[in-house]
């Protein structure tokens, strides 16, 4: 009997395995072209009994993890040398790969749970599990490029050669002017927004959440 639930699971899992090849990009792409449509997906979705949600697509949390592995997977790919950080707290948290990864997840997180704590705060809504859970799936579906743009940057950056630093600025600035314009298109997709206040909005809640984000990292490391 053990060997029997053992195999099924294992069916499960290459089956679960198997989707994510087919899923990952499709809805990769959907994210890319048409932020607002996700957005309002999004929302349908969730409405739906919990084993009903986002069956054409992945869903949003596992979106956000299986980005981060893939830029751990260019990461390793790549062997470019890691920082060279002397601290204690730097070598934890980008001395190694696991290191660098984890780092790299909750960085991420931040960007996707600040925009959805600003979303609530707006809707003057508390802050409970059911009410964050709509905001912070929206935002991590829009936060997965914008990992591979900065994550890809960072790598071509790390080649130190001119050119490969230029190119990794450039893709660091698309990946920035792409996230922009996706978060005020899925704000305005959810909200009666004009595309001004939208903008205002977005702009500050990213400038402020890079700002924390910029500050802890410089606090622990130096």
């Amino acid at each position: 009997m053990d060997l029997i639930r053992l195999l099924r699971s294992l069916e499960e899992f290459l089956y679960e395995l198997v989707g994510w090849l087919v899923f990952y990009p499709r809805t990769f792409w959907r994210v890319v072209v048409h932020p607002g449509r996700i957005a309002m997906y999004t929302r349908e979705e969730l409405q739906k009994p919990l084993e009903h949600r986002f069956q054409a697509t992945i869903s949003p949390v596992l979106m956000l993890i299986l980005t981060v592995g893939l830029a751990h997977a260019m990461e390793l790919v790549s062997r470019a040398a890691l920082p060279a950080i002397d601290t204690p707290a730097g070598k934890i948290l980008f001395g190694s790969e696991e290191g660098l990864m984890l780092t790299r997840s909750a960085i991420f997180c931040v960007y996707a749970l600040g925009a959805a704590l600003g979303t609530l705060r707006r809707q003057r809504a508390p802050v409970t599990r059911d009410t964050l859970r709509e905001p912070f799936s929206i935002q991590a579906f829009l936060v997965c490029p914008f990992v591979l743009a900065l994550s890809a940057g960072m790598l071509m950056m790390r080649l130190a050669t001119a050119e490969w630093v230029v190119a990794g600025i450039v893709v660091h600035l698309i990946g920035v002017g792409w996230y922009l314009w996706a978060r005020v298109a899925a704000f305005r997709a959810m909200n009666a927004a004009s595309l001004p206040m939208a903008m205002w909005l977005v702009l500050t809640s990213f400038l402020i959440t890079t700002a924390v984000i910029v500050g802890v990292t410089m606090l622990i490391l130096y």
